[in-house]
């Protein structure tokens, strides 16, 4: 499935509403250790998105000893 694919999938539909639903200022962190790798790319198209149209901010990641992310909290805007 490429980006486009996904972006029209109910999936991604859910999620981004998901996030839209949550209350102004909530922060929540997503634990990218946890996740597999297409897991990661999809949450990365999301929240790229959500950032692009104001919906959320990134707020501070984790890093591991290589340099790898591997979580990130967030702020609904």
């Amino acid at each position: 499935m490429n980006r486009m694919e996904f972006k029209e999938s109910k999936e991604y539909k859910d999620v981004v509403e998901k996030i839209k639903s949550y209350p102004k200022r909530f922060k929540f962190t997503l634990p990218y250790y946890k996740m597999t790798k297409g897991q990661k790319n999809a949450m990365h198209i999301i929240t790229d998105d959500c950032i692009k149209k104001k919906i959320i901010d990134s707020v501070s990641f984790g890093l591991d000893l290589t340099g790898n992310i591997t979580e990130e909290t967030f702020i609904r805007l």
